[in-house]
């Protein structure tokens, strides 16, 4: 996939579950995971203009700079990363999922953790478009 993958949770051993997972499931051998999203947006800040699509698995609730936050930040106009948001959530709220699709670049909602079906379905809908 021709993407750079990105996971963003505040929980240590999540981050690293869905490393394992993302391997396993041959998704990304080596995906990008920051335990806070300043981190994250501090890592998008220094890729370069031309690089490649950034798929990115968000947690909702996190510490000082929350995935709804993260989420605000992309969708300003002066942001220049292309970007594609899974959100992954313990979340369970309706209202959290709609609030999710009313911003353009979330592309899927699923709650944790990440598992290989969500995966095979996210690489399918890549490698058709």
């Amino acid at each position: 996939m021709n993407f750079t993958v990105v996971v963003v949770d505040d929980d240590n051993i999540i981050l690293f579950l869905h490393k394992k997972i993302l391997q396993k499931a041959k998704f990304e051998e080596s995906p990008h995971t920051f335990n806070s999203a300043k981190k994250a947006l501090d890592f998008f800040d220094k890729l370069p203009d031309d690089a490649k699509p950034i798929l990115l698995f968000l947690d909702i609730n996190m510490p000082v700079m929350n995935g709804w936050d993260l989420l605000e930040v992309i969708h300003q106009d002066g942001f220049g990363k292309e970007v594609h948001v899974v959100m992954v959530t313990s979340s369970v709220d309706a209202s959290d999922k709609e609030k999710a699709f009313s911003y353009s670049k979330v592309i899927d909602f699923v709650e944790k953790p990440l598992d290989e079906q969500v995966l095979q379905r996210l690489k399918l809908r890549f490698l058709q478009s």
